[in-house]
């Protein structure tokens, strides 16, 4: 993953420059935007020659690149380079971050961890005779096949026996189970091929309640939602949009959940923190399993450069007695000590009872705050 990859690059020497940037029409253009990002971080009379060089070079070459991301059909772009110290990376994220530019020792991360893998869905709009199954991203879905009725009626798929076929209201309703039963095989064997994480039923209403039962029990646990829509008149661009907002409102309840569950267990008692003293505590001990930060909530603070000690003031450190550093989003440096020490983080963008306290975590073991 590139964050791991990049979260173990520093320089000390050399000014370390990430850049994030969204590609949205209805703003100024990518170079205007960029050029704004970047005017701040021109001078720097701290720097020797050297570093000076180096971060010149690196300007110029974010500048430069205007044009390709501007091209490019990702949402945004991150961009990080230290030319002093080998360092270059251009990457196109899935998802719009914030727009952004950091001049720091080692690459700014933390728009990059709120971008999660791609949600991958499958889209079926099944009628009676026929279904067209779709893969992508929500946003942009491919077309993977159609299954027309002749498949289906090959042989004696899904299980249907003479007797079945025989018992059925009508030999138009044994084909049309037949049918339902075949496609659904299909997505089960789709799902172990391409290990699509969402399946969303299109349809008609009545078509899309009798298929759903015979959707294979691993596979309905991926079912988060249907939509009706026309297979006779239906667009590419209708069922991409379908999808995507199934997606959305899946992550919504995802987040709402997470939050829910952080503010009641630590309310409960139970094995969470609230607030960012307590979350420094448990980053600081190792405590941490899954930290949860509402929307862009950002605190400047410390680290300490001997133990990595996380702090909201400055001085020495209070475990080795180190000078310590001090870094403009303590959020950030948090988020990358409990990916270090194997825990989990997430920041949602979804109102719940944790905007009051901007983070909170639930932890391994009990932790005390001072």
């Amino acid at each position: 993953m590139h964050a791991d990859r990049l979260a173990r690059f520093e320089s000390p020497d050399f000014p370390v420059l990430s850049v994030y940037v969204n590609r949205d029409s209805s703003h100024a253009s990518v170079r205007a935007r960029i050029c704004d990002l970047l005017k701040p971080l021109r001078l720097h009379a701290d720097l020797d020659h050297d570093a000076q060089m180096s971060l010149r070079n690196d300007l110029e070459t974010v500048v430069g690149l205007a044009d390709r991301i501007d091209s490019d059909r990702a949402p945004a772009t991150a961009v990080f380079a230290c030319q002093g110290g080998g360092l270059f990376e251009y990457i196109p994220l899935s998802a719009q971050v914030w727009d952004t530019a950091t001049l720091l020792d080692r690459p700014y991360l933390r728009p990059l961890r709120t971008v999660r893998p791609g949600d991958t869905v499958l889209a079926a709009i099944v009628d009676r005779k026929h279904a067209w199954l779709y893969c992508g991203d929500g946003t942009s879905l491919r077309s993977l096949e159609v299954i027309e009725e002749s498949e289906s009626h090959k042989g004696n798929f899904g299980g249907f026996s003479g007797y079945e076929e025989r018992g059925a209201r009508s030999h138009a309703d044994a084909l049309e189970r037949r049918h339902y039963r075949f496609v659904a095989d299909r997505l089960f064997e789709l799902q172990r091929e391409l290990g699509f994480g969402h399946l969303v039923v299109g349809g008609h209403e009545e078509t899309i309640a009798r298929f759903e039962a015979f959707l294979h029990p691993y596979v309905r646990d991926l079912f988060i939602g249907s939509f009706v829509i026309d297979p006779r008149t239906m667009t590419d661009a209708e069922i991409s949009n379908h999808a995507e907002a199934l997606l959305a409102d899946d992550r919504n309840s995802t987040e709402f959940d997470l939050a829910s569950k952080v503010s009641g267990t630590a309310e409960e008692g139970g094995r969470a923190v609230l607030g960012l003293r307590g979350v420094l505590e448990a980053v600081n001990g190792g405590a941490v399993d899954h930290l949860v930060v509402a929307g862009r909530f950002i605190r400047d603070g410390v680290r300490c450069p001997t133990c990595n000690r996380l702090d909201r003031n400055g001085g020495r450190c209070g475990a080795c007695g180190s000078e310590t550093t001090r870094i403009d989003d303590i959020i950030d440096a948090a988020i990358e000590q409990v990916l270090r020490t194997g825990g989990r983080a997430d920041q949602i963008s979804v109102a719940s009872s944790l905007d009051v306290h901007g983070i909170g975590a639930l932890v391994r073991f009990s932790v005390q705050v001072a």
